[in-house]
């Protein structure tokens, strides 16, 4: 998983898994009207929003282990292929950690976005390629290869204002981390309302349901319910469970940032986020 590979322009991971057919098959795929797809850089409550999107689209039935969400229920592109979307039901729900401008569109489609303060980001996504490596590196080489954009997927000021200079348009939804914290309730009916009326509906007239998938979307029942073992998470040789929910909370990325990193982390943020409403919320 330490591997990189650059795939038209842009840092990709490498490796067995990530290989360059499907990356690049990810990035020509057309999709198709009504297809919901959850876009996002790595470790930004993916899949949190990924069980979300189940959840209110099935009624609160679909919760699948997460190996078969990762390659059948809710495939992530760039690993599972994009032969899998054809045994699909309607409406099809995928995934992928592609910046914007490099995806084929349709504007019948519709786009989630979910993104995350970047000192939180970078502390995460660094524990979770660790449980990963046999031989994982450290905290500051980490650090140097994301500010730099010399990382799986590149610079994360740039993916992220990538989706949000399209945050209105009208098949297109941000969702923020730290509101989706804050406020998972008045989050996912937002959610719900944007996938459309129906499950808007369903979750205005059952509380029930509300309260199941209110559950269900906790971070304590997925860290429990959840975790992958498919070979993807091979180390050493050996299949390993890797837990995908680590702690969960906002503001814990600062603690493990040194004084200078911070800094620097601030000034890289100040320049590639003035004019943009990002600014306002993460300064």
């Amino acid at each position: 998983m330490d591997a990189f590979q650059n795939v038209r322009g842009v840092i990709f991971p490498g490796g067995p898994i990530f290989t360059k057919k499907n990356i690049e098959d990810t990035l020509d795929y057309v999709p198709h009207d009504g297809d919901i797809i959850i876009a996002s850089y790595p470790k930004t409550g993916t899949t949190w929003l990924t069980y979300i999107v189940m959840q209110i689209v099935s009624k609160g039935e679909m919760y699948p282990d997460f190996d078969d969400c990762l390659y059948k229920y809710s495939p992530f592109l760039e690993a599972a292929g994009i032969s899998v979307l054809d045994k699909m039901e309607k409406p099809r729900i995928y995934k992928h950690h592609c910046p914007y401008n490099m995806v084929q569109k349709n504007s019948k489609a519709k786009y989630l976005y979910s993104y995350r303060r970047p000192e939180d980001t970078v502390v995460s996504y660094y524990h979770f390629v660790s449980s990963f490596e046999s031989t994982p590196p450290g905290f500051d080489e980490f650090f140097e290869k994301f500010i730099s954009g010399n990382i799986g997927y590149g610079n994360y000021f740039d993916h992220v204002l990538s989706f949000f200079a399209h945050k209105n348009d009208e098949n297109m939804l941000v969702v923020s981390y730290e509101k989706l914290q804050r406020n998972r309730r008045d989050e996912i009916l937002r959610i719900a309302k944007f996938l459309g009326e129906e499950y808007h509906q369903s979750l205005i007239g059952d509380e029930s349901l509300l309260e199941k998938i209110l559950e269900r979307t906790s971070f304590d029942y997925m860290k429990k319910n959840l975790s992958l073992t498919h070979p993807m998470s091979e180390k050493g040789g050996e299949r390993k469970t890797i837990n995908f929910f680590r702690k969960g909370v906002v503001g814990d990325g600062k603690k493990a940032l040194s004084a200078e990193q911070q800094e620097r982390l601030k000034n890289m943020a100040i320049k590639k986020l003035q004019g943009s409403e990002l600014f306002d919320e993460w300064m």
